[in-house]
């Protein structure tokens, strides 16, 4: 009886299992892949953000300091990464949308 049900259900798992893990692990190599892109070309701007914001004369960036500059493109840049994050997982398949 046992028998009956373990040899097909072998069969199945050694023609189809071996399809579907390989089609997984490629999905999760383009996600990783396209992550460290899209991870790579935000860190090239936020470094260029801060090159530019650091050539700014001392007397404006007191000024921006005041109006509290520094805080919301903390904020901003907090949001941004927090989008990308997001997207990179619905992408990965780990969060449904």
């Amino acid at each position: 009886m046992i028998s009956k049900i373990l040899f097909p259900l072998g069969k199945f798992f050694e023609s189809n299992i071996g399809a579907l893990v390989h089609k997984g692990l490629a999905a999760a190599g383009i996600g990783i892949i396209s992550y460290a892109a899209v991870s790579t070309a935000f860190d090239a701007v936020l470094s260029l953000a801060q090159s530019h914001y650091n050539n700014i004369g001392v007397d404006m960036l007191s000024l921006m300091g005041l109006g509290g500059i520094g805080e919301a493109m903390g904020i901003i840049v907090g949001a941004m990464t927090f989008k990308i994050t997001m997207t990179t997982v619905k992408r990965l398949g780990l969060k449904q949308s």
